[in-house]
Order: C-alpha cells, then structure tokens, then sequence
C-alpha cells in the first residue's frame, strides 16, 4: 500500500476547487484520481477534517499472534467449523474456515479431514505384499 497524500496537499486541491476550479482540472493539474478527490470531499463532511483513518487489522490478521495461539490451544479438539463459532462468540467477529485453516498452518498445525477414523481399505495380506497368500 502507498503512502497517503499529505495534509497540505489535499487542503490546496479542496480549496482550489472550493474557489472555482473544477475536479477535472484539479484532477490534471495535482495528478490525483477523481475519486480521490471525491473521497477527500466525503471525508471532510464526515469527520470535519482531512487527516486520514487509521488502518486497521484486516480479519484474518486477528488470527495472528499469541492470543489465537492461546485461543486454538484452549479448542484444539474443535473441528474447523465448532473453532470458528467459538471465535465468533468470544470476539464477536464471523470469520471463514478457509481463514482458520490458514491460520492454523501458520502456527504450525495440521487439522485432520475426517472427525471419525477411517478403516484402511486394503486387506492384511496386501499391506504386506503377500498376494495370493492367505493370512
């Protein structure tokens, strides 16, 4: 992600509109999109100034850190989809599978597919490379 436009320069392009240039103009003199423009308009009516909101952690970043690892330990026998209601009950944040998954592999842990075991389908005397003979 790049760097915001600075303060001074998006009070010269709101006033040299706010003084009769037009967002066109603006657009081509300052090299700034548009829509930028547009944003900077809709940002001062709602907040009253220009400085810009803070970025703040996408979803899957809260997945990260000491506290996931804390909280995946306390539901390790949890399937994928009993952790992600857990975690949308104690942090109020619905998350996917798909996020949980990743999140487990990054520290390190694998999940089973199945919640059952599973029989091995071959016969005894096939595991062991005896074809033919009887066990």
């Amino acid at each position: 992600m790049g760097k915001s436009y600075s303060i001074d320069l998006r009070e010269c392009v709101l006033q040299a509109i706010e003084e009769g240039m037009s967002k066109a103009q603006a657009h081509r003199t300052f090299h700034i999109s548009r829509s930028t423009i547009d944003h900077w308009f809709a940002l001062r009516e709602r907040t009253g100034g220009l400085i810009p909101p803070p970025h703040r952690l996408s979803r899957t970043r809260q997945l990260e850190g000491q506290e996931f690892e804390a909280f995946a330990h306390r539901h390790r026998l949890a399937t994928l989809g009993e952790m992600a209601a857990a975690w949308q009950q104690e942090k109020g944040v619905s998350l996917s599978l798909m996020s949980f998954s990743r999140a487990l592999n990054a520290i390190g842990w694998t999940r089973k597919k199945r919640v059952g075991v599973t029989r091995n389908a071959t016969k005894p005397s096939e595991r062991h490379g005896l074809r033919g003979l009887k066990p």
